[in-house]
């Protein structure tokens, strides 16, 4: 770990907080500095407490043990080796590497050597401690290659600069040059002289210790490293000049010719822009591995070495470096960078075709940062520049005709169907693929557009033949048939089917991992209403790592809300899920992406109000006036927003506040682009609400119709998604019940919605099931029926991680003691 740098070390802190495994570092602690950035790694480890962090403390072997080693190796007893011992654990402060090393040169030296006559190992301890060896190892390994033979020599200086281990591949095309011709013979012996060892598939030359290869490394005098890497470079990119090379290859071969840019900087134009071609390719290597770091080095280097005219001399290369550029700059949340690379390409492509690639990263960007607006104009001018025009607005009514007109063009579609079109062309390709775009972008800024967006892209779909882009436009359909509120059951369940075909056809007929992070985004909305909703939070999850590995960190930041948003809504443990947003957020507010970072504060708030009420988990702070002023986001400053207003229902019902809770409710529910889910989700709390304020007598006339509106949407949801809305319908029949004093049949339905809240573990719900019925015992006077209801919500509420709740749950039970208490002493009294 000493040689980790600070994003290795935050990749491993991330895999060790989001998993269960064992994981074992080490380092040398001569080699790293008190600030080094592995003792952070474990500090924040164990303050996180997400993970045990056991420290072992690994010092040379004793000189007693080494001696064991010793006489065992020189077939003598331990009290003769003894002092010879002592000389070595000298030497070497029992480092084991070293003492073996060390035990070698004293044999190569003569100083420990083995006589005929005497049939024994024999030294002179008195010469071996007056030799002025130094206490280090590489002294002892540069030595020994010393004396060897130059092809050797050469084989270890040309093994070390490529690292620890290089592919058996690269050593083959070195031996085809003039300059390194006996290179193979000198591994070889290398090998047989321990140095090296020959493993894995395919083959490679590993040094048998990272010391071995610094030692060989030593063998080229400091002044000469950079020449001599430049030499290997240089080398290998004439020999393997028009070879198909794979990745791992290009990054070599260029790793080591980037060693001296001052020279190549000084070469001709045709290297340089061969050099500068070779990076791009080490680049696109680099990003396919999600290594934007390394790639934007390597596209660094490219344009450093571009002439001046480029965009004259060498157009399709400085094309292809300014749109890598944009997106390694776009993934790794450098978005100014990004968008100055794509507004030099808009300024020097010569052609619409040249810039396509470049829009499509635009929007994507735009998208990111929440200027809709602008987002959609470019889309839309890119689609007229294409030849296809997009309204500006599509009305209510007009929406209504679109949508029977969809289901009409799918209601035959099948998958046998769809393989007999013709294969789309590239136009049609580069149309429907802005269309898809236009509706991730149009479902946030204007989703009266959603419907004819997608009834063009069926349309191309049919007219000019199948491609990816087609099958994304069915997920797109499945969204608005299956999120539209107004819509019969019957077009629901037409849309799980044509999105169930889409993604079952993309699955196998299509390579779309670019794309596979908004496709896992888009289709969440379409599983929600019929998947167990932790599996959803599962799929999102996935999603994430999909996006973070293809750069698309748009929709990775997306999925990302979207696991936190379906874990909210499963129950998921609180205090988990709040280190888990907190450790989105941090990586959201590095790529500066404020769509998703508004979202995930609202989660982020929700979360910290259901574990203890924002007390010491909030994100707000306090003001020198002592007024509280919440964290600094757009977001919040939009109180018509759909998403506020639904976790305002969420916060508001779980902390007791009726009132507000019921004033939210009905906010969402007025709005008619809320979207079907959160509608379902808010009827559910909005419903069981109702009872608390008809039992205050507040607002009765609206409450009353509340449970009918609500425990219908929710049986026909049931109908979908049992595991998701069973208990729902069961806990709204129980509180009705209660609330009509029918108390067998309410007890009965208050079981029900337990069983099956356990069942679809929705721990948040079971203990909200069994708080409900133990108020219902309570009022009836079943006191110590109450207090079991009372204690299976504490356990279930401590599940969930919800301090605020527990510590209601307990007043409940306290104050359910006081009044027992009370009733024996008014017994007492009375006898």
């Amino acid at each position: 770990l000493q040689w980790s740098n600070s994003m290795t070390l935050k990749v491993i802190q991330h895999i060790l907080g989001a998993s269960n495994c064992l994981f074992v570092g080490s380092y040398r602690s001569n080699e790293v500095s008190p600030n080094h950035a592995v003792f952070r790694l474990m500090k924040e480890l164990e303050a996180s407490k997400q993970c045990s962090v056991q420290k072992l403390i690994l010092d040379g072997v004793k000189c007693e043990d080494l001696n064991t080693l010793v006489s065992d190796a020189l077939c003598l007893f331990p009290r003769v080796t003894r002092g010879l011992s002592s000389i070595i654990h000298e030497k070497t402060e029992g480092n084991p590497f070293f003492f073996l090393e060390f035990l070698r040169s004293l044999v190569d030296r003569g100083l420990l050597q083995y006589s005929m006559g005497l049939e024994r190992w024999e030294w002179d301890e008195d010469l071996i401690r007056l030799e002025k060896i130094t206490n280090n190892v590489l002294f002892l390994l540069a030595n020994k290659m010393s004396r060897m033979r130059m092809e050797v020599q050469m084989a270890l200086k040309v093994l070390s600069s490529f690292g620890n281990e290089v592919n058996e591949k690269i050593i083959t095309y070195l031996n085809t040059t003039s300059q390194f011709v006996d290179i193979l013979s000198g591994v070889e012996e290398a090998i047989s002289d321990g140095f090296v060892s020959r493993v894995g598939e395919p083959l490679c030359y590993v040094f048998v210790h990272d010391k071995v290869r610094e030692a060989a490394y030593s063998l080229i005098p400091d002044d000469a490293k950079d020449d001599f890497h430049c030499m290997l470079g240089e080398a290998l990119r004439s020999i393997s000049k028009g070879d198909g090379l794979d990745d791992n290859t290009v990054i070599t071969i260029a790793d080591q010719i980037n060693h001296n840019l001052d020279a190549l900087r000084q070469s001709g134009s045709s290297m340089r822009l061969e050099v500068a071609s070779l990076n791009h390719m080490a680049a696109l290597a680099a990003m396919s591995r999600s290594d934007n770091d390394t790639a934007s080095a390597y596209l660094s280097v490219s344009l450093q070495l571009l002439p001046d005219d480029h965009w004259q001399s060498s157009y399709r290369l400085s094309l292809k470096l300014y749109i890598a550029t944009a997106k390694v700059a776009c993934s790794s949340g450098y978005m100014d960078k990004s968008d100055a690379a794509l507004k030099v390409i808009f300024k020097e492509a010569t052609s619409l075709e040249d810039k396509l690639e470049a829009y499509y990263l635009y929007v994507n960007l735009l998208h990111s940062q929440e200027r809709g607006e602008e987002a959609h104009m470019t889309c839309q001018d890119v689609l007229a520049q294409l030849g296809e025009k997009i309204p500006e607005y599509v009305t209510a009514e007009e929406s209504k005709k679109i949508i029977q007109e969809i289901i009409v063009i799918i209601s035959g579609l099948s998958e046998e169907k769809l393989l007999k079109l013709k294969e789309a062309d590239e136009n049609s390709q580069t149309v429907m693929r802005f269309i898809c775009l236009m509706g991730t972008v149009s479902y946030f800024s204007k989703p009266e557009l959603l419907p004819y967006l997608n009834l063009r892209s069926i349309q191309l779909t049919m007219e000019n033949g199948l491609c990816k882009y087609s099958l994304i436009g069915l997920v797109g359909i499945s969204i608005v048939l299956c999120n539209v509120t107004a819509l019969p059951k019957e077009c629901v369940q037409v849309g799980y089917k044509i999105g169930a075909l889409g993604m079952a056809m993309l699955q196998s007929h299509f390579e779309y991992s670019e794309l596979k992070s908004r496709v896992n985004h888009a289709y969440s909305y379409v599983l929600q209403h019929s998947d167990p909703v932790q599996n959803c939070a599962e799929r999102a999850r996935k999603g994430y790592g999909f996006g973070i590995t293809s750069g698309d960190t748009v929709f990775a930041f997306l999925n990302a809300n979207g696991e936190i948003r379906y874990s909210i809504l499963a129950g998921a443990n609180l205090p988990d899920l709040l280190r888990e947003t907190d450790k989105y957020l941090t990586l959201i507010g590095n790529h500066g992406n404020t769509l998703s970072r508004s979202y995930m504060f609202v989660y982020r708030e929700t979360i910290s109000a259901l574990i203890d009420n924002g007390e010491n988990t909030s994100l707000t702070t306090t003001t020198e006036n002592g007024e509280k002023e919440v964290a600094n986001d757009a977001i919040y400053l939009d109180r018509q927003s759909d998403t506020l207003s639904f976790h305002k229902v969420l916060q508001s019902f779980w902390l007791g506040y009726h009132d507000r809770c019921y004033h939210y409710s009905e906010k969402l529910l007025e709005t008619k682009d809320s979207g079907k889910h959160h509608r379902l989700v808010t009827l559910f709390y909005h419903g069981l609400n109702s009872f608390v304020l008809l039992r205050k007598g507040k607002f009765t006339k609206r409450c009353a119709q509340v449970y009918k509106i609500a425990h219908s949407a929710l049986k026909e949801a049931e109908e979908l998604s049992r595991w998701n809305y069973r208990n729902k319908v069961n806990l709204l029949v129980a509180e009705k019940y209660s609330f009509q004093g029918y108390n067998k049949e309410a007890r009965n339905s208050y079981g029900a919605a337990i069983m099956s809240a356990r069942s679809s573990k929705f721990f948040h719900e079971q203990g909200l099931a069994c708080e409900l019925a133990a108020f219902h015992c309570q009022r009836n006077g079943d006191l110590e029926q109450a207090r079991k209801f009372f204690d299976q919500a504490r356990t279930c509420y401590k599940k969930w991680g919800s301090s605020v709740k527990v510590e209601s749950i307990s007043n409940e039970i306290d104050q359910l003691s006081f009044s027992e208490s009370a009733a024996v002493e008014v017994q007492i009294g009375t006898a």
